[in-house]
């Protein structure tokens, strides 16, 4: 019998959940799929997904929602999962990006990698180039050269 996880969006579909539950029977942890909730955050703009092992939870941005972004977002939610699973097999004393986790994601048949080029990433995700700031030397004076300039006025 599949068991659902203990919150699961209604925007994200059937075949994501199967594909969770198929990913923790692979790494062995398949006790963890019933205590996962998954939540689709607003506010999260700096990150696609952040995992809590305290709160055994997935958090995932809400561009992932978008048509285009289907395979990103099944990528998201298994490097998250992954994160929940090395820290269930291997305790919380591991790095989150560690050999542990890499084995994880490469049984799953997902590059094991931290961040993803913002090149890479669908339209839906209007990524800006940064512009180049450009910083000014701040000019260090002697306190003697401050103090006769003010005396001067």
């Amino acid at each position: 019998m599949m068991t659902h996880p203990k919150v699961w969006p209604k925007e994200l579909s059937c075949e994501l959940r199967d594909d969770l539950h198929s990913w923790c029977a692979l790494w062995n942890v398949s006790t963890l799929v019933p205590e996962i909730s998954v939540t689709i955050s607003r506010r999260m703009t700096s990150s696609l997904g952040r995992a809590s092992y305290t709160r055994q939870s997935i958090g995932l941005q809400h561009t992932l929602l978008d048509p285009t972004a289907t395979e990103l977002l099944r990528e998201v939610l298994c490097h998250e999962a992954a994160h929940l699973a090395a820290y269930r097999l291997h305790g919380k004393t591991i790095r989150p990006h560690g050999s542990q986790w890499k084995s994880l994601l490469s049984a799953a048949g997902y590059p094991p990698r931290a961040t993803i080029a913002a090149a890479t990433l669908p339209a839906c995700f209007g990524v800006r180039r940064a512009r180049r700031v450009v910083k000014r030397r701040k000019v260090r004076r002697s306190p003697w050269k401050v103090i006769t300039r003010w005396i001067r006025g």
